[in-house]
């Protein structure tokens, strides 16, 4: 199934099975695809995620040793739709005392069905036609990166690879870290280019998109125990950015495809402040905003919360709840009227007003010194979502059609030898 080209790029629900990894990263496994279903888009830690661009690295660091990482993630939404499982490898090597390289490993699978279009039904409400229990995917994906450390500035590049049966992804990345004032304050640059090919199942044509993204910010020590930090990013994606399995019901003519604009300009503003509490055993509040906007209409409001609670023998428990709302795209219609001479369409649900609140939980046990490793880590976690319309900022509750809610449950190890 291909990717969802057109979804706006930090919806909430703009994600699809396979790119439920963006739900699971840990720093070594960053990704870029959005694709079709329901998964909740977590760039509430990052704007407007670039593709391959990995967190930037600190400046002047030595770290000899070496990180493995693996991560398991299982996605099921409700009302039999969606479920997705989600396998993540990770390696990163130093070379010499000022070289780090990394390659990443991702297969995700994913299986059920996905609301296709709309219909209005003989007492006039708007429903969903979902595609049945059809859907069977597989997608693998390599990246790689390497790091400069200089005394001040750390400089990375990279490139990664994705294939699926119906679409294949391209990507290079650099991003540049710069200490300041003492290491105070660190500037972060990035951009990215990825060049993606689309050939639908069932269909004759095959399309494809460039994707250009550009990150600036800032992070400022305020004290020993304040940190705050800022980004905005910038994107342009151009090319095939509909969705070739969604349709559109055109009331009395039967369906359409969906079709959409073929360029999208978006960019996103995220601020992000940590505060560490001495009397509660070193626990830290993470609080975050994020807006976010396209040329499509669609503005996006982001408010996350969560609590870094550690507590004895390297044990730490991290609770976190999340708002999120969007105004709904130019030309996103439920379905058309009989006589509507739009050109430019679409009933997606992803592209509709909505709001959704998540809340979920981390738990950790950190080994320090375990046989001829120097760290492991394990981490499992719980996350409820629940989209409704209704909880959209000014919305009326009009697209409850759409409502839905999913779980994940994650586990991940991480070692340093």
């Amino acid at each position: 199934m291909a990717e969802a080209a057109g979804v706006a790029g930090a919806t909430d629900a703009g994600l699809n099975p396979s790119a439920v990894i963006c739900l699971l990263q840990s720093n070594h496994f960053m990704k870029k695809k959005n694709k079709d279903s329901a998964l909740v888009n977590r760039l509430s830690a990052v704007a407007l995620t670039l593709p391959g661009l990995v967190q930037q690295a600190d400046a002047g660091r030595i770290d000899e040793s070496y990180d493995l990482d693996f991560q398991y993630g299982h996605y099921s939404e409700s009302d039999d739709r969606m479920e997705a499982d989600v396998f993540q490898g990770a390696l990163s090597a130093p070379l010499g005392r000022s070289m780090t390289a990394s390659i990443n490993l991702v297969r995700d699978t994913l299986s059920g069905a996905s609301p296709m279009f709309n219909f209005r039904d003989r007492q006039g409400q708007i429903r969903q036609i979902l595609s049945g229990a059809t859907i069977r995917e597989q997608r693998d994906a390599i990246s790689a990166d390497l790091t400069y450390f200089f005394d001040t500035v750390a400089l990375g590049i990279g490139g990664g690879f994705s294939r699926e049966n119906d679409y294949v992804s391209r990507f290079v990345n650099t991003n540049l870290s710069w200490d300041l004032n003492k290491k105070l304050t660190t500037l972060n640059f990035g951009a990215s280019v990825a060049f993606d090919e689309i050939e639908p199942t069932g269909e004759s044509f095959r399309r494809s998109k460039t994707s250009q993204q550009y990150l600036l910010g800032i992070s400022q020590i305020v004290d020993r125990n304040t940190v705050i930090r800022s980004n905005i990013t910038f994107g342009y994606h151009k090319g095939f950015l509909s969705d070739p399995y969604k349709k559109v019901l055109v009331e009395g003519k039967g369906l359409q495809s969906d079709t959409r604009p073929a360029h999208k300009f978006e960019w996103a503003w995220l601020a992000q402040y940590v505060h560490h509490f001495k009397p509660f055993n070193g626990a830290a509040l993470h609080a975050d905003y994020r807006f976010y906007n396209n040329d499509w209409g669609i503005s996006a409001h982001t408010f996350e919360f969560s609590w870094n609670q550690p507590i004895l023998d390297g044990w730490q428990v991290i609770p976190r709840v999340r708002y999120y709302s969007q105004d709904e795209a130019d030309f996103y219609q439920p379905l058309l009227g009989r006589g509507s001479q739009a050109t430019v369409f679409s009933s997606d649900y992803r592209l509709a007003g909505f709001g959704a609140l998540s809340g979920g939980v981390k738990i950790s046990k950190e080994f320090p010194r375990l046989g001829p490793l120097d760290q492991m880590k394990i981490q499992v976690g719980f996350e409820y979502y629940h989209r409704k319309s209704s909880y959209q900022l000014g919305g009326d509750g009009t697209g409850s059609f759409d409502d839905f809610n999913y779980y994940l449950v994650t586990a991940s190890i991480n070692v340093k030898f």
